[in-house]
């Protein structure tokens, strides 16, 4: 059970919840916040929970924020009382889901958070949050990506949609590549999706090619080619048993 009082607190008491699912507060938007907030006052109060002597902020670190700016001594705020971290943290989760301010990555933290510090399904965020169960392992999938791929989405200079065609490669390496092209191109979700699928078929034609060389010669084959340049290569996995019967199949004697 949470009990909710309202009132208007001392800024100097108030602390940012170091669990807080947003991470990037824009300097712009939060003057233009800081802005509306001097002409028409604040709408919606701050969230917070008592801790100790000071309050921790569990929905409003932007108003907070645009609060310091302001220099204003106190804020109004609802001071929630609740002995369950969970229930905090999905409070705070659920608010800002619901304002759309948070970045697939934050968002993707949280729920990572919520599974492995406060013990929650992926079932069970997703019931909570008003999320189904494939959007939230989606979204959790991000976090498999490279690091500077991650702080790339952070940043927003690629998208969620661009992000999961990059999780499609299988290697760290394919993804950072296909990470820069798109970078580089400046591509779009589509134009992704169309490259991605033509260097598919690409690889399939390569890997119908070494079945065929393979089952000739009996042994394993790897073919590199370049669409680029055409050049490549023919690597044939052989051992001290398999020797002779690739010398044989190709004619060497």
């Amino acid at each position: 059970v949470i009990d909710v009082k309202q009132a208007d607190i001392l800024m100097s008491r108030i602390s940012p919840n170091p669990n807080q699912p947003r991470r990037i507060f824009g300097e712009k938007s939060l003057e233009q916040l800081s802005q509306s907030i001097e002409e028409k006052g604040l709408i919606s109060p701050i969230t917070v929970k008592q801790s100790k002597n000071k309050y921790i902020i569990i929905a409003g670190e932007r108003r907070f924020r645009a609060h310091q700016l302001l220099k204003r001594k106190k804020i109004p705020a609802y001071i929630l009382e609740s002995d369950s971290n969970k229930d905090l943290m999905y409070m705070a989760l659920i608010e800002n889901i619901q304002r759309e301010d948070l970045n697939p990555i934050e968002q993707a933290k949280a729920y990572q958070y919520l599974k492995e510090n406060l013990d929650s399904s992926i079932t069970e965020i997703a019931k909570t949050i008003g999320k189904s169960r494939p959007a939230v392992s989606n979204i959790l999938r991000l976090l498999k990506l490279p690091i500077a791929i991650q702080e790339s989405i952070l940043a927003g200079n690629i998208s969620e949609g661009q992000a999961r065609i990059i999780l499609q490669k299988k290697t760290t390496q394919g993804m950072i590549s296909l990470w820069r092209k798109i970078l580089k191109n400046k591509m779009s979700v589509r134009k992704v999706e169309a490259a991605v699928s033509k260097n598919r078929k690409w690889q399939k034609q390569l890997e119908n090619i070494e079945n065929k060389i393979a089952r000739i010669i009996g042994v394993k084959v790897t073919i590199k080619k370049s669409k680029k340049t055409g050049k490549g290569f023919v690597k044939i996995h052989f051992d001290s048993k398999t020797w002779e019967r690739v010398l044989e199949a190709l004619g060497i004697k």
